[in-house]
């Protein structure tokens, strides 16, 4: 979530990075207007309740008084506030009654109008870092590098559904159990994504020194507002029940982000590197009719999930080390990639700034994403409040970022497609042989 303090200080260029990213900038007016009209009244009613305070404090010795001395005057502060002199005690009383009924109702319609601010504000995407190339569509995003070499074949290779119909793929399963976008695995498949999963896993903690976590697969929509799913990408999550506040995660990024809310972490302890492997759930209901065959996009999928909480000055080279612990597993796995970096207008909502690493599958001639690696700055920190603390013992919000470790269907279909052979067989990466068990699918 942006910081209002940024919007008051520096409206156009809010106004401009938005515009940047292809989002209205009319709303932030509104903001400022909401924002000013609330800053009144949020000081009517400290200053309603300073008097009340005063006029309080001098009430009950004034009573006692009276007592002694029915003639006793009203207290100066009780006369001021009231604007009057009151004829007796009870009357005063009374007066008062209404009076903080009157303070606290401005105090209601300046809590209403905050609801509405920040309603606002959960619907403005984050602004873009200064490195971020400025674009309007993923034909501007930047490739920045390549690594590998594409392979060449002596026939013309398969797309992965026409490569793995024996081996265990069976997407017709999968729909008759569930609908379309629920991939069914069985005997070598199924045994090969366990094997990426474990690689996965076993590369980030054991060398890149991540922490593997066991994550909830349901969570609640403050989870996901924390982590900015909500309320941007609702129609692209499956709610559970009606009778539960509870979401299918879309990516375990999600309960992830929220390992931490609430706390402020010393300096000394960051970064702070989770990874975890989910199955994610997604309706993709923006993607409708898109790469509908095979395994290209489904609703259930497997991922290992990479997460970093840092502090403000570390996070540009978290990203940057994030990003190369992705790059790594394929690169032991031997798949040709490339990072993309993208533009303003088609990175994710929360981001600041974003890489994209895209797989080479040879069947489908496609570069497939595999990982996006996003550097969040303060935006979920602000939602989750998530603070760090340095040694002048000065607070200020976190740094959070995050990317696949990768996707499993993906990167699956790239090892199937760039390992096809003549024979129909599929070789297995050799760096992946020792958790499948074979060295041929």
């Amino acid at each position: 979530m942006l910081d209002i303090k940024l919007i008051r200080d520096n409206p156009d260029a809010v106004k401009a990075g938005l515009a940047n990213r292809n989002a209205d900038t009319d709303v932030i007016d509104e903001v400022l207007a909401l924002d000013t009209t609330w800053r009144e009244k949020l000081g009517d009613a400290e200053q309603q309740q300073s008097a009340l305070n005063k006029a309080n404090k001098a009430f009950g010795p004034w009573m006692g008084a009276r007592k002694k001395n029915p003639e006793m005057p009203a207290p100066a502060e009780l006369v001021e506030l009231l604007g009057e002199t009151p004829s007796d005690p009870e009357t005063a009383k009374e007066k008062l009654r209404l009076l903080g009924e009157q303070k606290d109702k401005v105090e209601n319609e300046a809590a209403a109008i905050l609801n509405q601010i920040e309603g606002l504000l959960l619907h403005l995407p984050n602004i873009p870092h200064k490195d971020a190339p400025v674009g309007k569509s993923e034909d501007e995003n930047v490739v920045r590098k390549e690594w590998g070499t594409k392979p060449e074949f002596g026939f013309e290779p398969k797309a992965h559904w026409d490569l793995v119909g024996d081996k265990g793929l069976d997407l017709e399963i999968g729909g008759r159990i569930s609908g379309s976008g629920f991939p069914f695995l069985r005997g070598k498949i199924a045994k090969l994504e366990r094997a990426l999963i474990n690689f996965f896993l076993e590369l980030h903690t054991s060398e890149h020194a991540y922490t593997e976590c066991w994550t909830p697969f349901m969570v609640r929509s403050e989870t996901l507002r924390n982590s900015s799913q909500l309320p941007k990408f609702y129609d692209d999550l499956y709610r559970a029940d009606e009778r539960d506040d509870l979401f299918l995660i879309p990516t375990a990024e999600v309960p992830l982000t929220s390992v931490h809310a609430g706390e402020i972490i010393p300096d000394d302890q960051a970064p702070i590197r989770y990874c975890a492997f989910t199955p994610c759930f997604r309706r993709e209901a923006g993607a409708a009719g898109k790469d509908t065959r095979g395994i290209l996009r489904v609703h259930q999928f497997s991922k290992v999930e990479l997460m970093v909480v840092t502090t403000p000055e570390r996070s540009e080279a978290e990203h940057e080390t994030l990003t190369r612990c992705a790059e790594t597993v394929l690169e032991r796995l031997n798949i040709p990639h490339r990072r993309l970096e993208l533009c303003t207008g088609d990175m994710g909502f929360g981001a600041q700034r974003c890489f994209d690493l895209e797989a080479w599958a040879p069947g489908v001639g496609k570069w497939l994403e595999v990982s996006s690696c996003s550097n969040f700055g303060d935006f979920q920190a602000r939602r989750a409040k998530i603070r760090v603390r340095g040694d002048d013992k000065k607070v200020r919000l976190a740094h959070t970022l995050n990317g696949s470790g990768l996707a499993v269907p993906r990167t699956m279909i790239a090892i199937l497609e760039n390992n096809q052979q003549a024979d129909g067989t599929i070789k297995i990466p050799e760096a992946l042989q020792p958790f499948y068990g074979a060295e041929v699918l």
